[in-house]
Protein backbone atom coordinates (compact mmCIF):
# COMPACT_ATOMS: atom_id res chain seq x y z
CA UNK A 1 0.00 0.00 0.00
CA UNK A 2 1.38 3.40 -0.90
CA UNK A 3 2.16 5.81 1.91
CA UNK A 4 -0.50 8.21 0.58
CA UNK A 5 -3.14 5.48 0.48
CA UNK A 6 -2.18 4.21 3.94
CA UNK A 7 -2.46 7.73 5.35
CA UNK A 8 -5.84 8.23 3.63
CA UNK A 9 -7.06 4.92 5.04
CA UNK A 10 -5.94 5.81 8.58
CA UNK A 11 -7.52 9.27 8.39
CA UNK A 12 -10.75 7.75 7.07
CA UNK A 13 -10.85 5.07 9.74
CA UNK A 14 -10.09 7.73 12.35
CA UNK A 15 -13.04 9.71 11.04
CA UNK A 16 -15.31 6.68 11.32
CA UNK A 17 -14.18 6.09 14.89
CA UNK A 18 -14.25 9.77 15.90
CA UNK A 19 -17.77 10.22 14.59
CA UNK A 20 -19.11 7.34 16.64
CA UNK A 21 -17.89 4.39 14.61
CA UNK A 22 -18.67 2.06 17.48
CA UNK A 23 -22.39 2.57 17.14
CA UNK A 24 -22.72 6.34 17.32
CA UNK A 25 -26.02 7.88 16.27
CA UNK A 26 -26.43 9.04 12.72
CA UNK A 27 -23.33 7.39 11.31
CA UNK A 28 -25.39 4.71 9.54
CA UNK A 29 -27.37 7.41 7.75
CA UNK A 30 -24.22 8.25 5.73
CA UNK A 31 -24.52 4.86 4.02
CA UNK A 32 -26.59 5.23 0.86
CA UNK A 33 -28.90 2.52 -0.44
CA UNK A 34 -26.46 1.87 -3.30
CA UNK A 35 -23.57 1.53 -0.85
CA UNK A 36 -25.59 -0.82 1.38
CA UNK A 37 -26.33 -2.98 -1.65
CA UNK A 38 -22.71 -2.83 -2.84
CA UNK A 39 -21.35 -3.90 0.54
CA UNK A 40 -23.88 -6.73 0.82
CA UNK A 41 -22.98 -7.84 -2.72
CA UNK A 42 -19.23 -8.02 -2.06
CA UNK A 43 -19.84 -9.93 1.18
CA UNK A 44 -22.16 -12.35 -0.62
CA UNK A 45 -19.64 -12.77 -3.46
CA UNK A 46 -16.94 -13.56 -0.87
CA UNK A 47 -19.09 -16.31 0.69
CA UNK A 48 -20.15 -17.71 -2.72
CA UNK A 49 -16.54 -17.84 -3.91
CA UNK A 50 -15.44 -19.74 -0.82
CA UNK A 51 -18.29 -22.22 -1.17
CA UNK A 52 -17.43 -22.71 -4.86
CA UNK A 53 -13.73 -23.30 -3.99
CA UNK A 54 -12.97 -20.34 -6.28
CA UNK A 55 -9.60 -18.82 -5.37
CA UNK A 56 -9.83 -16.12 -8.06
CA UNK A 57 -13.35 -15.23 -6.91
CA UNK A 58 -12.28 -14.84 -3.27
CA UNK A 59 -9.33 -12.66 -4.26
CA UNK A 60 -11.58 -10.55 -6.50
CA UNK A 61 -13.54 -9.44 -3.42
CA UNK A 62 -10.34 -8.23 -1.75
CA UNK A 63 -8.43 -5.04 -2.47
CA UNK A 64 -5.08 -5.93 -4.08
CA UNK A 65 -3.34 -4.70 -0.91
CA UNK A 66 -5.88 -6.23 1.49
CA UNK A 67 -4.64 -7.30 4.90
CA UNK A 68 -5.86 -10.37 6.78
CA UNK A 69 -5.59 -10.17 10.55
CA UNK A 70 -5.88 -13.81 11.69
CA UNK A 71 -6.10 -14.43 15.44
CA UNK A 72 -2.72 -15.04 17.02
CA UNK A 73 -0.85 -14.55 13.73
CA UNK A 74 1.05 -11.79 11.98
CA UNK A 75 -0.89 -9.73 9.39
CA UNK A 76 -0.98 -11.14 5.86
CA UNK A 77 -0.88 -8.40 3.18
CA UNK A 78 -1.59 -8.47 -0.53
CA UNK A 79 -3.01 -11.05 -2.91
CA UNK A 80 0.26 -12.99 -3.23
CA UNK A 81 0.67 -13.42 0.55
CA UNK A 82 -3.06 -14.13 1.04
CA UNK A 83 -2.93 -16.80 -1.67
CA UNK A 84 0.07 -18.41 0.04
CA UNK A 85 -1.69 -18.24 3.44
CA UNK A 86 -5.07 -19.65 2.39
CA UNK A 87 -3.93 -21.83 -0.52
CA UNK A 88 -0.43 -23.08 0.34
CA UNK A 89 1.55 -25.08 -2.20
CA UNK A 90 2.32 -27.89 0.25
CA UNK A 91 -0.04 -30.51 -1.19
CA UNK A 92 -2.82 -29.67 1.26
CA UNK A 93 -6.33 -28.61 0.30
CA UNK A 94 -8.93 -26.94 2.46
CA UNK A 95 -12.47 -26.99 1.11
CA UNK A 96 -15.05 -24.69 2.68
CA UNK A 97 -18.22 -26.76 3.04
CA UNK A 98 -20.40 -24.24 4.86
CA UNK A 99 -20.20 -20.49 5.36
CA UNK A 100 -22.65 -18.02 6.85
CA UNK A 101 -21.78 -14.41 7.50
CA UNK A 102 -24.39 -12.63 9.60
CA UNK A 103 -23.96 -8.87 9.78
CA UNK A 104 -24.64 -7.03 13.03
CA UNK A 105 -23.84 -3.53 11.83
CA UNK A 106 -22.31 -1.61 8.97
CA UNK A 107 -20.93 1.84 9.66
CA UNK A 108 -19.65 4.15 6.96
CA UNK A 109 -18.14 7.52 6.33
CA UNK A 110 -17.31 8.57 2.80
CA UNK A 111 -15.53 5.81 0.91
CA UNK A 112 -14.87 3.62 3.96
CA UNK A 113 -17.16 1.19 5.75
CA UNK A 114 -16.73 -1.11 8.72
CA UNK A 115 -18.84 -4.27 8.85
CA UNK A 116 -19.14 -6.28 12.06
CA UNK A 117 -20.89 -9.58 12.54
CA UNK A 118 -20.44 -13.26 13.12
CA UNK A 119 -19.39 -15.96 10.73
CA UNK A 120 -19.72 -19.70 10.90
CA UNK A 121 -17.34 -21.60 8.65
CA UNK A 122 -17.11 -25.36 8.14
CA UNK A 123 -14.30 -26.97 6.22
CA UNK A 124 -12.56 -30.17 5.28
CA UNK A 125 -8.76 -30.27 5.30
CA UNK A 126 -6.87 -32.92 3.35
CA UNK A 127 -3.13 -33.51 3.10
CA UNK A 128 -1.70 -36.85 2.13
CA UNK A 129 -3.61 -39.40 4.25
CA UNK A 130 -4.75 -36.84 6.83
CA UNK A 131 -8.33 -35.65 6.62
CA UNK A 132 -10.10 -33.50 9.20
CA UNK A 133 -13.35 -31.57 9.40
CA UNK A 134 -14.09 -28.56 11.55
CA UNK A 135 -16.70 -25.86 12.12
CA UNK A 136 -15.91 -22.58 13.86
CA UNK A 137 -18.07 -19.59 14.77
CA UNK A 138 -16.25 -16.25 15.11
CA UNK A 139 -16.82 -12.55 15.43
CA UNK A 140 -15.61 -10.88 12.25
CA UNK A 141 -14.70 -7.31 11.37
CA UNK A 142 -14.13 -6.04 7.85
CA UNK A 143 -13.01 -2.66 6.60
CA UNK A 144 -14.18 -1.98 3.07
CA UNK A 145 -13.39 0.78 0.60
CA UNK A 146 -15.52 2.05 -2.29
CA UNK A 147 -13.44 2.48 -5.44
CA UNK A 148 -13.76 5.38 -7.86
CA UNK A 149 -16.03 3.12 -9.98
CA UNK A 150 -18.35 2.55 -7.00
CA UNK A 151 -17.35 -1.07 -6.36
CA UNK A 152 -16.64 -2.11 -2.78
CA UNK A 153 -13.65 -4.27 -1.88
CA UNK A 154 -12.52 -5.73 1.43
CA UNK A 155 -9.39 -3.92 2.67
CA UNK A 156 -9.00 -5.54 6.08
CA UNK A 157 -10.46 -8.79 7.34
CA UNK A 158 -10.22 -9.76 10.98
CA UNK A 159 -11.83 -12.66 12.78
CA UNK A 160 -11.61 -13.51 16.43
CA UNK A 161 -11.10 -16.64 18.42
CA UNK A 162 -13.89 -19.20 18.25
CA UNK A 163 -17.09 -18.24 20.04
CA UNK A 164 -18.47 -20.67 22.56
Amino acid sequence: MSEHRARRWMVGLGLVMATGGCGGPGLGSVLSKADSVGIAEVQAAYVRAWLADDTVGVLATLDTQAVLLPPGRQPVQGHRAIRAYWWPEDGSHTRITGFTWDGTEVLASGRLAVARGTSTVSWTYVKDSVRSEQTVRNISLSVLERSSTGDWRIMRQMWGPALQ
